[in-house]
Parts: structure tokens; sequence; C-alpha cells
């Protein structure tokens, strides 16, 4: 069975010290579980990035992704961080593109173009970010949003490099206001997301996750619909406590993928 993958997208949350606090107390339940159901990441801030790498190091049950990168290999851009840089300290995936940095730094599709071929040629994978406005819905263009998002930023990869991708669709009306999709929803555009694929690639190889309010309570549900391959998880994964019942949900009451 094809591992459910699971984000948690620390955002701009957390001191080191309270990172290292947070990781000390998960891995050790992590430990105690069988995870292997799960492909188990965070995504911290780059500045926390090589300590939880070090962190991380002995065990194999959860992996980094960085929330960024920049678009070209290297060179004079102040402030920010390469591809490479991120690889070069086990990073094993980076988010591309998440509404946020589309609204507040302007991010527009074919930068993130740039993004995801710089992510592929490290070896690392690119997790795309997609997903409609209220505005978008309420008139009835959410499809067509979301399909100009994914074709605009696949510009210039081949169907083999589209194929190592992972899609995130978060609805941006439901990503931190505790307003979950309906499952008719999730399942009506993670299809949609899929057809699209496929014309570019061997889209069944594609993770499609779903992102925007998931807790413990409605992931289950969410991650066993149709073209659900897991979530971009952001304020629930930062306590221990309810970013375990999640992964606890998932799994099943004993904690071992089989209730």
């Amino acid at each position: 069975m094809q591992k459910k993958y699971l984000i948690g997208n620390w955002k701009m949350y957390k001191t080191v010290q309270e990172a290292i606090i947070f990781m000390q107390q998960l891995l050790p339940q992590l430990q105690a579980i069988d995870t292997r159901p799960l492909a188990l990441s965070i995504a911290p801030s780059f500045v926390h990035l090589s300590t939880i790498a070090a962190l991380i190091d002995d065990y194999k049950s959860i992996q980094l992704v960085a929330q960024n990168c920049h678009h070209e290999t290297e060179g004079a851009f102040t402030g920010e961080v390469s591809a490479a840089m991120l690889a070069a300290i086990g990073v094993g995936g980076v988010l591309i593109g998440h509404s946020e940095r589309r609204s507040y730094q302007k991010e527009d599709n074919l930068l993130l173009a740039k993004k995801i071929k710089r992510v592929l040629e490290v070896g690392m994978q690119p997790l795309l970010c997609c997903g409609e406005s209220l505005e978008a819905r309420r008139s009835g263009r959410h499809k067509a949003m979301v399909q100009q998002q994914l074709l605009e930023s696949l510009v210039g990869l081949t169907p083999k490099e589209i194929e190592q991708l992972g899609i995130a669709y978060e609805p941006v009306w439901a990503i931190g206001t505790g307003q979950v999709a309906s499952l008719e929803v999730i399942i009506e555009m993670h299809t949609l997301i899929r057809e699209i694929l496929s014309d570019q690639c061997e889209g069944a190889k594609v993770p499609i996750l779903y992102g925007g309010s998931c807790n413990a309570q409605n992931v289950k549900a969410i991650f066993d619909a149709p073209n659900v391959a897991g979530g971009l998880i952001g304020s629930a994964s930062l306590k221990v406590d309810q970013f375990m019942k999640i992964v606890i949900a998932l799994l099943g009451k004993d904690g071992t993928g089989h209730r």
C-alpha cells in the first residue's frame, strides 16, 4: 500500500529552543509506534533545518522539508537560500508556491516553474501548492484558477520531471481559518488535479495532498477520500500532542496501521 504523506508546516513559528523541545518530545513517541504506513515530514524555518537535521539523523521515521527556496542556482541574492544549500544539509523536499508566498511575496506561476527546476536538479522533491481564493470559488472560477496555477507552474518540465512532484491542494479560504472544505469539494478538486496531471504525464504517480484546517477529528475521512495521498498540516502541527493525535488517527487505534 502506498504511504500517506503527512507534512507539518511550521511557517514562521518557534524559536530554535522551542523547535528542539518539540522534536525531543516527538521523536520518542514516533519511535514507540509503527509509522511505516506514513511518510512523515516537518517543514520548519530555514534557521532550524540544520539543528533538526542533527536531531533526526538516527531516525528513519521523519524527514525534513523546506518552506521555500530561490529560483536561481546561486548568486548575489542577499537573504535567499538555494536548493543546493538545502539538499546539502539533508532536506528531502521543498514547498513551492504556498498561497501565503503567492500573496505576500507576489510569487507567480512562471517563477514557481523555475523553483521546481532548481529543486529537481539537486534531487529533492518539489511540493507544489495550489488552490483557489474564496472570491474565485464564489464566482465559479475555482477550477480555472487551479488549472492555470498548475499548467503555468509546470512549463518547461518533461513528463518524467512532473512525475517526481507532489501537489498540495489548499483552498485559500480554508487555510488557518478552521473552515474545512467538504469531502465533496476535496474529491472534486483532487479529481480535477489528477485529470490535469494525467494530460501532462503518468499522473497517477504524483501524490496529491490536501491542506486547510486538518485536525485529528477530520483527517482520517479526508485522507481516505479518492486521490488524496496525504496532507499538509499547519497549525495542528505546532503542538506535539495535536500532531501525534493526527498520526495515531491515521495509523489506527493500535498505532500500527490496523484497526
